[in-house]
């Protein structure tokens, strides 16, 4: 599947990420796992029990820092066997990153 977002922001992204909680999983969902979409910010699901809104936004100005500022959403559940209604309606077509 093509992505609409560069490998090295994936990869940043996940590093980011892990390097808060290694054992976070993380998805890309939204227009930029559609091909077809246009435009779009990009939106990540992260299941983590450590990641919380400071950190959450500790890894978002580190993304702007390196790629500019843009949008970037990032939804935080904790508990994978308890999903919100919302994280059930995307977690079906969202791409897990790595």
């Amino acid at each position: 599947m093509r992505l609409r977002i560069s490998k090295r922001e994936i990869e940043y992204l996940k590093n980011t990420i892990l390097g808060f909680d290694s054992d976070a999983d993380i998805y890309l969902f939204g227009s930029r796992v559609d091909r077809h979409a246009k435009g779009g910010d990009i939106d990540i699901l992260i299941f983590s029990k450590k990641i919380d809104r400071g950190i959450k936004r500790k890894i978002r100005v580190a993304f702007y820092r390196e790629f500019g500022e843009q949008k970037l959403d990032i939804v935080v559940e904790r508990d994978r066997y308890s999903l919100s209604p919302f994280v059930k309606t995307i977690l079906p077509k969202a791409v897990k990153l790595g």
